[in-house]
């Protein structure tokens, strides 16, 4: 987590420095942290420097505007904006200022604790005994660690830039998953299989 510590040392301070943000649509496609747009359309995309290779996804900011505040979920990445721009949902800048503006100032920070439904995971498309991705929903705070329990104990996964968590060998499976974030929460999920596509839907949250 090196590469997250300077952006969540920012965004969870109060912001005093103005910043800005633009809106865009993602269209019905997936941000670059793998995840679809959530059912409420409120969504952000973090510009290059501040999305940290995937550190932030799935977790929340709440934006400022000059109408109000809005809670978006981190969903992906906007390589043209500048260090410290947000590019928000179209739904979600509507809440906070008039969409004809096209960019106005704002303020964020990233939400503690936000509420966050019971853990699900996605194996990655290819995935067999000897590679395997996973993508992990619902977990609310950013990530610090996804691991599965093998033979020689838990194993850690690598994570992308894409959000999902890699690692070569993991076995035919099902697995115990450990999720780990960044506020020290911990929960274990038992029996993910094997089963590339298939969004698994556990019973545990991770707090």
């Amino acid at each position: 987590m090196r590469l997250a510590i300077p952006l969540m040392a920012t965004l969870l301070v109060p912001q005093h420095v103005p910043h800005s943000a633009t809106f865009y649509d993602l269209a019905g496609h997936r941000g670059n942290c793998s995840y679809a747009a959530p059912a409420d359309k409120l969504y952000v995309a973090l510009a290059t420097p501040d999305y940290a290779r995937g550190a932030y996804c799935g977790a929340y900011l709440e934006v400022t505007g000059p109408k109000g505040k809005v809670r978006v979920k981190i969903v992906d990445s906007c390589p043209p904006c500048p260090k410290g721009r947000i590019d928000l949902s179209a739904t979600a800048f509507a809440r906070i200022a008039d969409p004809a503006k096209g960019q106005v100032a704002v303020s964020y920070r990233l939400v503690k604790n936000p509420r966050a439904g019971r853990l699900a995971f996605r194996v990655k498309d290819g995935s067999s005994r000897w590679w395997m991705g996973l993508l992990v929903y619902n977990h609310g705070n950013p990530l610090r660690s996804v691991e599965i329990h093998t033979r020689s104990g838990w194993l850690p996964l690598k994570r992308t830039d894409y959000n999902y968590w890699l690692t070569d060998n993991p076995g035919p499976g099902p697995f115990n998953v450990r999720v780990s974030d960044v506020r020290g929460h911990r929960a274990v999920v038992k029996g993910v299989k094997l089963a590339p596509e298939k969004l698994q839907q556990s019973r545990t949250r991770l707090y």
